[in-house]
């Protein structure tokens, strides 16, 4: 059994927050006794704030808590401790607190933190002091555990507030309610109802499983038949595996012979295509012979034309050399006027495109003009203009007819500007005149307010003193006339209640209430017979519904399906035939699955030559692509020690132009030095200068000889060198005739990789 054993009380109504106040419970009664007002009723409200977590009814806005005002204090704190023995023999303790705070808007409370822990004289139990919870709502809900007593007992019979006390004279609904909570009532209900709840739906499980061992038989069944189905063409599939393992072994037999066959024909294709390689190279051989012919001509003479001719050859190319670069100088003066002529060109080219722009944009502007023009003359009603195009005299006609417009629009403008000053000038001195006037009213109008608030304050003050002097008689008849009133009315209520017979009336109040009763019982007895047929039918209902749904569900599936099964089997889907459609479309696919095998067959055996011929062509490609690299190789050997980085048609032309270069040195070396000693030896016995035709005096012929004869000796010197380069001019031929010889594989490497080998790939 649980017991209280202590309550301390700190800040709650009359009890001062200064100091604690403890109220010790005695066993087995304790008798609270006290004067109206010193708390009795606070020590009743604490034991349920304390257990229930509930304040007192009408106490919203702190006035559970000490006023603030009394302790002369901003903010209070109030705190209710409780110290009990739960049911189990624990001893516990509870700390509930509050605080109120003074602001301008009136009283604020908070609940502060609670604290449910357990207490600490339970030491020889083995237990030590713990808090156990410090949320309200959990200690709200462990309380009434501990001392094995619902909330509702403790709200409403132990710690029943005063002014709830009536709660057993209330209306029949909420006396139910509060009996149903005292009782636990709605725990039977709440139990009965979901015993009714699961009856139910273990009877729907119980159909439900019903139904579903049906749709299993069924199924087993269907599985049955696949069964044997799956036998049947599990024993065909042995049988074409055994024939497909004979038609392996065949294929393989056949792969090994198209393999010796395909060796031996590779050997063939490389002999074939050497012996092609060989003659190839024989034709182009012979072609390179006749181009060489072709290109090459034949001088016929003898030896002594042949030197002749040699040795006038470098006066030749002396004479081609001046020819060809007087016929530059007239190539370069050729170009320089037609590069002026295609500036020139390009320039009225963009004159033209300017002025062909300049002249679009007039006429746009023109349409404008003509487009405005239309506007203005429709607008201020000018006829005459609404053709286009528009003359020149049309056009100087509407700008005068305009300007007109323009004047006398101007004028009117001038007219109405100083009518509208005139107007402003008037109106600004009525403004002044009237704002004098209003000054002077409003003065008039403030003197005459304060003499208002004088004379109404005199009045008042009449007033006040004249209604407290007739107040006080007619103030204590009104008293004595309310007093008469209510005795009145005092003793009409008394008898009412005599006359009125209250006892009577509540029996049978009563007895209509125990009738209404027992037929609550019956209808309630009727009620659930019918709610089980209800459930009957609901199911019913509900498997109707499912069945309409799966047809439903049949129907959607066989529609959204119907085009891929029409495409398939060539008919509409249909639920009875679609099983037999299959195995039909089946078998015809298997039909068509051995086509494709053979057609793949085929097809194998035509990749398999395709792939013998791509191998060949490989081998072919491989063996040209080898012959350009040693082709590539023997080009490099020519030209890798003095022309590195350099071409074989480059190098070639480079060995041309050195040889070229060092003959017509030596030649141009022994040619300038006889001018320039003809030069002097004429100059001397003639003392004038044969090249520019001047007299010279000996001073000037002195300088004139020593000029010359630097110029011999400096053109000697450069002869000597070139004589000295001229002894590697043997080489030089000789490296030329390397190079050509290297020439016909320059040639023949083109000829493969631009021809041979673009065809073979």
């Amino acid at each position: 059994m649980s017991t209280l054993n202590k309550l301390a009380i700190r800040g709650i109504r009359s009890f001062d927050d200064k100091q604690i106040s403890v109220i010790e419970f005695f066993y087995p009664v304790t008798v609270i006794v006290g004067h109206n007002g010193s708390g009795k009723t606070t020590i009743i409200e604490c034991l349920k704030y304390a257990t229930t977590g509930d304040q007192p009814p009408n106490t919203r806005g702190g006035a559970f808590v000490h006023d603030p005002k009394m302790a002369n204090e901003k903010e209070v704190k109030a705190q209710v401790k409780l110290r009990f023995h739960a049911a189990n023999g624990s001893r516990m303790l509870v700390v509930r607190n509050l605080s109120v705070t003074v602001k301008k808007t009136g009283l604020t409370m908070k609940t502060l933190e609670s604290i449910l822990a357990l207490a600490d004289s339970n030491v020889e139990k083995g237990g030590k002091r713990g808090a156990i919870s410090t949320k309200c709502a959990e200690i709200d809900a462990e309380i009434p555990r501990l001392l094995g007593v619902s909330k509702s007992v403790l709200e409403n019979v132990i710690f029943c507030h005063q002014e709830d006390s009536y709660w057993p004279l209330a209306e029949p609904s909420i006396l139910k309610k509060k009996f149903d909570d005292i009782f636990e009532a709605t725990r039977y209900t709440k139990a009965l109802d979901s015993i009714k709840t699961l009856r139910k739906d273990r009877m729907a499980d119980l159909k439900a499983e019903k139904e579903r061992l049906e749709s299993l038989s069924k199924e087993k069944s269907h599985a049955d038949k696949l069964r044997a189905r799956v036998t049947e063409l599990s024993s065909s599939i042995n049988a074409k595996q055994f024939q497909y393992e004979e038609t392996k072994r065949e294929y393989e037999e056949l792969v090994k012979n198209n393999a010796r066959f395909y060796e031996s024909a590779t050997k063939f294709r490389e002999i074939y295509v050497k012996v092609e390689n060989l003659q190839q190279k024989k034709e182009h051989y012979r072609q390179e012979l006749a181009d060489a012919r072709e290109n090459v001509q034949q001088i016929d003479g003898s030896d002594e034309e042949l030197q002749s001719r040699l040795r006038n050859f470098d006066e030749n190319i002396g004479q081609q050399k001046q020819k060809r670069r007087l016929l530059d100088t007239e190539h370069q003066d050729l170009g320089d006027e037609l590069s002026k002529a295609r500036r020139a060109h390009v320039e009225l080219v963009n004159e033209h495109g300017e002025l062909v722009a300049e002249a679009k944009a007039h006429e746009r502007r023109i349409a404008d003009r003509e487009e405005l023009i239309r506007d203005i003359s429709s607008k201020y009603n000018m006829k005459g203009y609404s053709h286009s195009p528009l003359e020149r005299e049309k056009v100087n006609e509407f700008i005068s007819r305009l300007a007109d417009l323009q004047r006398r629009q101007r004028s009117d403008y001038e007219k109405s500007q100083a009518e509208a000053r005139v107007n402003n000038d008037e109106y600004n001195r009525k403004s002044r005149q009237l704002h004098t006037e209003l000054e002077s009213l409003k003065m008039q109008r403030s003197n005459a307010r304060e003499q208002i608030k004088e004379r109404q304050m005199s009045i008042a003050k009449t007033e006040s003193s004249l209604a407290t002097m007739q107040g006080l008689a007619s103030d204590l008849r009104t008293l004595v006339e309310e007093m008469e009133e209510k005795k009145h009315r005092l003793e009409k209520v008394k008898n009412e209640i005599k006359s009125a017979g209250f006892d009577e009336r509540l029996g049978d109040c009563a007895a209509k209430a125990r009738n209404m009763e027992d037929k609550r019982d019956v209808l309630n007895a009727e009620l659930r017979g019918l709610s089980l047929q209800a459930d009957v039918r609901a199911r019913l209902d509900l498997k109707r519904g499912e069945m309409r749904g799966k047809k439903t569900e049949i129907k959607n599936i066989l529609e959204i399906s119907n085009s891929k099964f029409r495409k398939l089997a060539g008919k509409d889907a249909r639920a009875e035939i679609m099983e037999r459609e299959l195995d039909r479309v089946f078998r015809e696919k298997e039909l068509e699955l051995e086509e494709a095998e053979a057609e793949l067959s085929s097809a194998n055996k035509a990749l398999q030559s395709s792939e013998t011929t791509l191998s060949q062509a490989n081998a072919q490609l491989k063996s040209k692509r080898k012959e350009v690299k040693e082709l590539e190789k023997l080009i490099t050997d020519v030209t890798e020690q003095n022309f590195s980085g350099m071409t074989l048609l480059e190098a070639i032309d480079e060995v041309e132009s050195q040889i070229a270069r060092l003959k017509e040195t030596v030649s141009m070396g022994t040619g300038v030095v006889n001018v320039y000693e003809k030069l002097l030896k004429l100059g001397k016995t003639t003392k004038r200068c044969t090249a520019c035709d001047r007299h010279m005096d000996d001073i000037e012929l002195a300088v004139f000889e020593r000029y010359l004869r630097e110029q011999i000796q400096k053109t000697k010197e450069d002869t000597e060198k070139a004589k000295d380069e001229v002894s590697s001019l043997d080489e030089w031929e000789a490296e030329l005739v390397t190079l050509r010889d290297a020439l016909t594989h320059h040639t023949s490497k083109e000829r493969i990789m631009n021809t041979e080998i673009p065809a073979l790939e």
